[in-house]
């Protein structure tokens, strides 16, 4: 089974320097989390609500002039959506890392999170 067998989440995304403000709009736009950011349409971090709490409201830093790369969580998985469906919900719960960016040609198509993987496995489990 892999990845473009389990339902994606749509892509809530933001470029590189974007400032926070703008995140936490965004955020609150969508009711989600977290953020994917990118350069050029390719995902290289993540902000959670947490991140913004913790890198910017509690570091005493301007929204208005801090940008989504001086925040964000760099180390995440990006995975192709042809990849293993179980070894990615595996090196996510490894990591502990509840949502994972899923490309196609290099390209953002939606993301993963961990509890959709955990259900598609489950049922694809019950029903063989």
């Amino acid at each position: 089974m892999e990845i473009k067998d389990c339902p994606l989440r749509k892509i809530i995304s933001a470029e590189k320097d974007e400032s926070v403000l703008n995140i936490a709009k965004l955020l609150k736009k969508h009711k989600e989390r977290h953020i994917i950011i990118t350069e050029k349409d390719k995902p290289i971090g993540i902000i959670s609500t947490t991140d913004i709490n913790n890198r910017l409201v509690a570091a005493n830093k301007d929204p208005k002039k801090t940008k989504a790369e001086e925040i964000m969580t760099s180390s995440i998985i990006s995975k192709d959506i042809g990849e293993s469906l179980a070894k990615t919900y595996f090196e996510m719960l490894k990591k502990n890392i509840f949502s994972c960016p899923v490309t196609k040609d290099g390209k953002l198509k939606g993301v993963l999170d961990i509890k959709s993987a955990m259900n598609h496995i489950v049922k694809s489990k019950v029903e063989e």
